[in-house]
């Protein structure tokens, strides 16, 4: 142990030292470049080729030394805490709100589970409204209620406990809505599986719809989230992540912009940060792309059938395994606290 120690201390005090030691070059080199650069007409003997030479090497380091920072912040499966769903429904959707709650949804029961921070079960809601139905995603309007898609009978749905019954359909024409979320303007987002579409609208405390919109072209959109940019992603079955603005315009992709191959993305979230964790169900891991820098895999072993995942805002991510009927906890950050605005931007590729 003691050796150990010794090892990760010494390690410790390399990668300080090389930090500072570039801090130091870049510095020193700075500080003779500006004046000459600011009073000479050319370059001396530097030529074109040393400064393409120089910005090429630059780019690399900083690239690398974004991902130490990273890889620094980062933990990689630190399992915390497995939940068992009740009852035999699974679990394939995840709502974590900011009071310490979670929504449990599984597709294979009629019922939505409200879990303390302790993991325990607080509140069940039984989806029935004329029969009994099976919810596929669950998430939370900007009024504080449940909302769920139905992709069996092509319906929306709002809990009102005050109603009679109290699961209230949502106008609007759905086909096959699978994913939904809320974003930051309120509008509800519904992804529609077969006819590749994601459908965006505010709903009134009288749960009518109002300026609907759409983003067409899409491939077996799965689950949708929200970032704190007030953009959204939406993962494609068997495809691709794909991102897009607060007007529903394309930005980019997952698989170009970090050069990643997915097998089949399912469940994604967003911390406040503005990392993107995607689960893929046929690699069975989870990984976190940073708004800059490299993929950082956060959960390699121990899953089973990872489908709808959500994080809190003190580092812990819930990951729905629908194969193994629990919900798994992980600490994938080192530290929880984080800074207030994304540095994630439209189209920008990692550093």
């Amino acid at each position: 142990m003691m050796d150990s120690s010794l090892e990760f201390s010494c390690q410790k005090e390399d990668l300080v030292r090389t930090v500072r030691s570039l801090q130091v070059a870049s510095q020193n080199t700075l500080q003779k470049a500006v004046p000459l650069l600011s009073s000479q007409p050319g370059l001396g003997l530097l030529k074109p080729s040393h400064v393409h030479q120089l910005s090429k090497k630059t780019t690399q380091v900083c690239r690398e030394l974004e991902d130490v920072g990273n890889l620094l912040l980062f933990r990689q499966d630190e399992l915390a805490q497995k939940i068992s769903v009740p009852g035999n429904g699974g679990a394939s959707s995840l709502h974590w709100c900011s009071d310490g709650t979670l929504y449990v949804c599984g597709d294979n029961g009629p019922y939505i589970h409200l879990l303390n921070s302790h993991g325990k079960t607080t509140q069940t809601f039984h989806c029935c409204d004329d029969v009994l139905f099976l919810p596929d995603c669950v998430t939370m309007t900007r009024f504080g209620a449940v909302a769920v898609t139905d992709i069996s009978e092509g319906l929306v749905r709002i809990y009102s406990p005050n109603s009679h019954p109290p699961w209230i359909k949502v106008g609007g024409i759905f086909k096959s809505p699978k994913g939904i979320a809320v974003d930051s303007s309120g509008r509800l987002l519904v992804a529609e599986y077969t006819s590749g579409e994601v459908q965006a609208f505010h709903v009134d405390r009288a749960n009518r719809i109002h300026g609907v919109k759409k983003v067409l072209g899409l491939r077996g959109p799965q689950y949708i989230c929200s970032t704190p940019d007030g953009r959204f992603t939406v993962s494609e079955e068997c495809g691709d992540v794909k991102l897009f603005t607060a007007n529903l315009k394309l930005s980019g992709s997952l698989s170009e912009t970090y050069q990643h191959e997915f097998g089949n993305p399912t469940g994604i979230c967003s911390d406040p940060e503005g990392n993107i964790l995607v689960a893929d169900v046929q690699k069975r891991n989870i990984t976190l792309f940073p708004p800059s820098g490299s993929p950082i895999c956060i959960v390699s072993q121990g899953l089973c059938k990872p489908t709808g995942i959500t994080c809190s805002h003190f580092g812990l991510l819930y990951v729905a395994d629908s194969g193994d009927n629990c919900v798994k906890v992980y600490k994938y950050r080192a530290k929880p606290y984080y800074t207030p605005v994304s540095p994630r931007r439209s189209g920008e590729a990692p550093s």
